[in-house]
C-alpha cells in the first residue's frame, strides 16, 4: 500500500511541476534511423534528436516495438553528463530517462536505442511519448513545456536472410539495458499496461527530481576569492548583529528551521536563499518581498556584491558583506 501510495503522490507531483515550469522557445523531439532494411541478426540503431533554446537537465522517452519482430538491447546518452536512471522495463516498450546535475545543450542527438532483429518481419518504432526536464525557480525538476513530438515512427523491413552480427554495447558509461524485467504473469491487460507506461513516466521524472533535489540541497563550494562572507543586520530583527556564512546554500525567514530565522511579520517562513555558483555569490527570492539595492528580486536570483543592501518584507535590511 505504502508503495502505491508513493507512485501516485510522485504522479501528481510531477503534474503540479510540470504545470509551472515554461519554455523559453519552443522545442522539439523527434525519432530517426540511419537506414530502414535490415537481415535478421541485425543491429537497428534509432536516434532521439531534441532542439531546445532552454538548457535541460534530463529528458525521458519511450519507444514502443513489436518484441515478435525486435529485442530491445541498450539505450545511451549521447549528452556528456546525463545519467542514466535504471527503471523496469515491459516487453514490447522502451523506457528511459537521463538527468544531469548540471544544465545540458540540447541541439541535436539526445540519445540513440538499439534493438536486435528478431526474422522477417515488416514493423514500425512509435515514439510514444518523451520530455524534456528543467529546474524549475524553487529548484525542483519539473517537464518543459511547450515541447512538441515530430517525427515519431521509423518504417523497418527486416529479411529472413541472415545478416551479420553487430556489437550491441555502444561506447559510453551512461548505458541502459532494456531487457524486459520478468514477471510471473505474461498476459497484461490493455489497461494495466498504460497505468504501468504512467506510472513509469513519473517514476523517471520523479527519479530525476531526486537526483536534482539531491545536488541541490548539498554543501555548495565557497569561492575562492572569498572565504569569510557575512551578513549584518542593519534594521530588524537582531539589529547589529552579524552572522558568517560558513556553509552554502543558506535559507533566511520566519521559520526557526531555517540557517537564518528572523522573527519579523513582513517575512514568510521560508523567504530568500543565498547560494554560491560561477565562482560568486546569489539571492534567489523564495515567494517573499526580496530586494538588492533597492531592486526587486522576484521569483528569481541575482549576483551579491560585497556592500550590496538586501531588504526582506517591509524594513528588514542586510549588508553583504566579506
Amino acid at each position: 500500500m505504502k508503495a502505491v501510495i508513493a507512485f501516485m503522490l510522485a504522479i501528481t507531483f510531477a503534474i503540479s511541476v510540470a504545470i509551472q515550469a515554461s519554455a523559453q522557445a519552443a522545442a522539439s523531439i523527434w525519432l530517426t534511423a540511419g537506414t530502414t532494411a535490415y537481415k535478421t541478426g541485425e543491429t537497428v540503431v534509432v536516434t532521439v534528436h531534441a532542439l531546445s533554446a532552454t538548457p535541460i537537465q534530463g529528458f525521458t522517452f519511450q519507444i514502443r516495438y513489436d518484441p515478435t519482430c525486435l529485442r530491445s538491447a541498450n539505450a545511451t546518452s549521447l549528452i556528456p553528463g546525463m545519467n542514466g536512471l535504471s527503471l523496469p522495463q515491459t516487453s514490447g516498450l522502451v523506457d528511459a530517462s537521463y538527468a544531469s546535475s548540471t544544465p545540458q545543450t540540447a541541439n541535436g542527438a539526445l540519445a540513440e536505442v538499439r534493438f536486435v532483429t528478431l526474422g522477417a518481419c515488416q514493423t514500425n518504432l512509435t515514439l510514444e511519448s518523451a520530455a524534456l526536464a528543467i529546474r524549475n525557480e524553487s529548484g525542483f525538476a519539473a517537464a518543459l513545456t511547450g515541447v512538441t513530438i515530430g517525427e515519431k515512427n521509423v518504417a523497418l523491413n527486416i529479411d529472413a536472410a541472415a545478416g551479420v552480427a553487430q556489437p550491441t554495447q555502444p561506447a559510453s558509461d551512461s548505458t541502459l539495458l532494456l531487457d524486459p524485467t520478468p514477471t510471473s504473469k505474461p498476459v497484461i491487460p490493455v489497461w494495466m499496461m498504460g497505468l504501468l507506461a504512467a506510472l513509469l513516466i513519473a517514476g523517471g521524472i520523479f527519479g530525476i527530481f531526486k537526483l536534482l533535489r539531491k545536488v541541490s540541497s548539498a554543501p555548495q563550494k565557497m569561492p575562492a576569492s572569498s572565504r569569510n562572507i557575512t551578513l549584518f543586520v542593519k534594521h530588524g530583527p537582531y539589529a547589529g548583529k552579524s552572522f558568517i556564512l560558513n556553509t552554502l546554500p543558506c535559507h533566511i525567514g520566519r521559520d526557526p528551521i531555517n540557517d537564518i530565522c528572523l522573527n519579523d511579520p513582513h517575512i514568510i517562513s521560508r523567504h530568500a536563499q543565498i547560494f554560491a555558483g560561477n565562482n560568486g555569490y546569489y539571492l534567489a527570492d523564495l515567494g517573499g518581498e526580496t530586494f538588492i539595492n533597492g531592486r526587486a528580486v522576484k521569483k528569481s536570483s541575482a549576483i551579491l556584491k560585497p556592500g550590496d543592501v538586501v531588504r526582506l518584507g517591509k524594513s528588514a535590511l542586510l549588508v553583504f558583506g566579506s
